[in-house]
């Protein structure tokens, strides 16, 4: 049998028709063994599908079935009998055992054959009057593909009055017991006896072992009081949050419902009378609080301007008419519109006030009167981008102070002056954003983050990632998830969108496959590497498109490849050679060009030799080094030999002081340095420094900053900080490879520089081998 292991789609195994997933055989698990021990293809008298059948004429799932449902009239053969369907499965079945199992017609202990046996149950069958065909039992542990939601009446009930179902038992019981414990009346008990019963034939029919809570939702009544007995019988698949069934509030006479589920928020919807949008959560009904109150006020009848019947009236005008009488008296129209308005929880009610003739100007505020702020709960009929330009003119015109905020939106601002005690008097960036924010939206409504940051981007003096947090903790926050995409990933998809099509697409599969490591095992590329990779390829393709009218990757020979690394020296030279064959062996691996032209690039020595720093410089290092911060660096790289980008995620719990240990996170691996004196005293000095400087700190990484610190993202410090705070004409990178060269230098023992430094046996001989040419050197033979 063929196997096909490509990248296929979905489909059907052609000998049980289930649906396979993709990267499947052919033929399914369970259906392998049929298929191998019986070939032979043939139409199934059953079914009526092309299959590979028995001795007995039959197919693999027709089979089953028969053996499942009793099929007497299929078993016997009999030319009457109507095609079946066939149970549609996913993936076939494991651990199937159709295979070897007996055929139908055999021998008996009795002597009898099973011909016999299922003329018995046909007769049975024929005997026994047919019942309503509703909610059928199925076979138990069978997962539907989808569930639709059933229509339960009278009827249903009636159909299924004299049918024994599994598990009344127990529910009776139950019911029993809740009348006997609450004083329940028998109308009570008849009528959740009926609807019980209707519930665990819907488990029947659903073949669960449990009836999911949810399906109770299809009952007529008393689903509060069904959940409950069956829950209690061990009957109910119960929902991870509490479900109710009830439509309105349980009545104080439902004494066995001691803390039903809150109903859900009503939706937004439109006032039947004005027209008015409702905001969703209000528990009002289709009419808002002024038209309810003009209901019961006025008369009803036809509004004479929209011509609606039914309304309340006053001056023979609805609600929503009523604000325009001036203006329709004034300028008679043939159509007559209303003004679309929000019904807002704490707007006044009684009549609109009516709208003048005349085009007057806005209402001139005071200046020292906060700015109209939205309710909470008021939704946006369309969303679109502020325009924070007008605000600031607004506030930079007005008097000087702090502009006028309500008394929550001053709560807030005291709350966040609070929570951020690290910040010196006069940095206010923070605050002043807050405090435009909360004067210009106020401090009930949800803040946008895009509106944050483009507040912060008009102004110098704005700063938005502080006030973000503290908004995002308090869930007044909308989160913009344009905001949160990797900085690397955005560049690089701004530089693809530069190259002709054909090369974008040959480039972003090159991306992918660094990503993805193609079909073979490795660990992604981050976009920071790859970033890396494409600056060093940009000015190359951009010659290739712009200069040589390359119009796909697949034009490019050798010598192009060659003619690129001309004129370049260095780390420049290694870089572009080395992206080139990333490049090129990506996608050949992925068949998109037929050659690699860049296979015996040269690329040279990347890692180069270690060097060692001159005395001169070293000498005086921790004197001319200022901070704490940048004395424990010092210590860490030239005395440990640390890499900056472990340096940066050490944790304060990685520290022990009292035994003189730090343990370095290396992946899955940890590394412990035993502190001499000199960096023990460093480090003790630096714990006392940052608890006496940020002593509200949560940050857990040892090395934080004044920006870090207080941050709650709780980031690490930056290597740019870590560069900072070294003297000037020194690296980490720098002292690190002088304190491994040096013991390098001292024992020539690349076991020990493996056990002092936990570097791998590589990195041991490299910087042995710098530290003793003379030995490591290859003899001529």
């Amino acid at each position: 049998m063929a196997v096909d292991r490509g990248k296929g789609l979905a489909r059907s195994c052609p000998v049980c028709l289930g649906w396979l997933v993709v990267h499947w055989y052919r033929v399914c698990d369970g259906c392998r063994p049929w298929a191998k021990k019986y070939p032979e293809l043939g139409v199934c008298p059953r079914c009526r599908h092309e299959a590979h059948l028995n001795t007995d004429g039959l197919c693999k799932p027709c089979l089953s079935a028969i053996r499942a449902e009793e099929d007497a009239e299929w078993a016997l053969g009999l030319e009457e009998a109507r095609p079946r369907p066939v149970q549609l499965t996913v993936g076939g079945t494991y651990g199937d055992r159709s295979v070897s199992s007996r055929p139908l017609r055999r021998p008996t202990k009795n002597g009898s054959r099973v011909g016999v046996e299922w003329w018995t149950k046909l007769r049975k069958q024929r005997a026994e009057p047919a019942g309503p065909s509703v909610l059928e039992e199925q076979v138990r542990g069978q997962i539907p593909l989808f569930t639709v939601p059933r229509v339960l009446g009278d009827a249903t009930v009636s159909a299924i009055v004299d049918r024994p179902v599994a598990g009344w038992e127990q529910a009776r019981l139950v019911i029993e017991a809740i009348e006997t414990e609450h004083g329940m009346t028998a109308a009570w008990r008849r009528k959740v006896a009926e609807m019980v019963r209707l519930a665990l034939a819907v488990r029947e029919a659903e073949g669960a072992e449990r009836l999911p809570e949810a399906m109770l939702r299809d009952l007529p009544t008393n689903g509060d009081a069904v959940r409950l007995v069956l829950l209690r019988a061990g009957l109910l698949d119960e929902a991870p949050d509490p479900m109710r069934f009830s439509r309105t509030d349980q009545p104080s006479r439902t004494p066995y419902i001691s803390s039903p589920a809150p109903l859900p928020p009503r939706a937004p919807r439109q006032c039947r009378d004005c027209c008015a949008w409702i905001p969703a959560g209000s528990r009002a009904g289709f009419a808002c609080d002024p038209c309810r109150h003009w209901r019961e006020r006025m008369g009803r009848g036809r509004c004479c301007r929209c011509g609606r019947d039914g309304l309340a009236l006053r001056d023979d005008r609805c609600r929503g008419c009523h604000p325009y009488r001036l203006l329709d008296e004034a300028r008679p129209a043939s159509r007559r519109f209303t003004q679309l308005v929000i019904s807002l929880p704490t707007g006044k009610g009684g009549p609109f006030e009516a709208i003048s003739v005349g085009d007057r100007e806005m209402p001139d505020y005071d200046d020292r009167r906060p700015a109209l702020h939205t309710s909470r709960g008021q939704e946006p009929l369309f969303a679109l981008r502020r325009d924070w330009s007008p605000v600031l003119a607004r506030l930079r015109s007005a008097p000087v102070g702090e502009p006028p905020l309500t008394a929550n939106a001053r709560r807030l601002l005291e709350e966040f002056t609070r929570v951020r005690p690290a910040q010196r008097p006069d940095y206010k960036k923070n605050t002043r954003t807050l405090t435009i924010l909360l004067y210009w939206l106020g401090a009930d409504t949800d803040v946008f983050e895009r509106d944050v940051y483009d507040l912060a981007r008009i102004d110098v003096n704005l700063a938005a990632k502080p006030v973000c947090q503290f908004l995002r903790n308090r869930g007044q926050l909308v989160e913009d998830p344009g905001l949160h995409r990797d900085s690397d990933q955005m560049w690089i998809e701004a530089t693809l969108a530069t190259l002709p099509e054909p090369v974008t697409d040959e480039v972003r599969t090159w991306v992918k496959v660094m990503r993805e490591q193609g079909p073979r095992e490795g660990e992604p590329r981050g976009y920071d590497g790859i970033r890396r990779y494409l600056s060093h390829l940009q000015p190359t393709l951009t010659a290739w498109t712009t200069t040589a009218g390359v119009t796909s990757l697949r034009e490019i020979t050798k010598k192009q490849a060659e003619d690129a690394l001309d004129g370049l020296y260095g780390y420049a030279r290694r870089g572009l050679a080395t992206a080139l064959r990333s490049l090129f062996r990506a996608l050949k691996r992925e068949r998109v060009i037929f050659r690699n032209p860049a296979r015996d690039l040269p690329v040279g020595d990347i890692k180069g030799i270690p060097k060692s720093i001159p005395s001169d410089l070293l000498m005086g290092l921790l004197d001319q080094t200022a901070t704490p911060l940048g004395r424990l660096v010092v210590a860490l790289a030239a005395v440990h030999a640390l890499p900056g980008k472990e340096i940066r995620a050490l944790h304060t719990t990685d520290l022990d002081l009292s035994r003189g240990t730090l343990e370095v996170r290396r992946g899955l691996l940890r590394h412990a340095l035993y502190l001499e004196e000199l960096t023990h005293q460093l480090a003790a000095d630096w714990t006392a420094y940052r608890h006496h400087r940020w002593p509200a700190s949560s940050n857990p990484h040892l090395l934080v900053s004044q920006k870090t610190a207080v941050d709650p993202d709780h980031p690490a410090v930056s290597i740019g900080t870590l560069s900072g705070a070294l003297p000037s004409g020194l690296t980490l990178s720098g002292l690190r490879q002088d304190r491994i060269l040096n013991e390098a230098a001292e024992s020539a023992d690349p076991l020990r520089l493996m056990r002092l430094f936990g570097i791998t046996e590589q990195t041991a001989m490299r910087y042995v081998s710098a530290a003793h040419p003379e030995r490591t050197v290859k003899l001529p033979r």
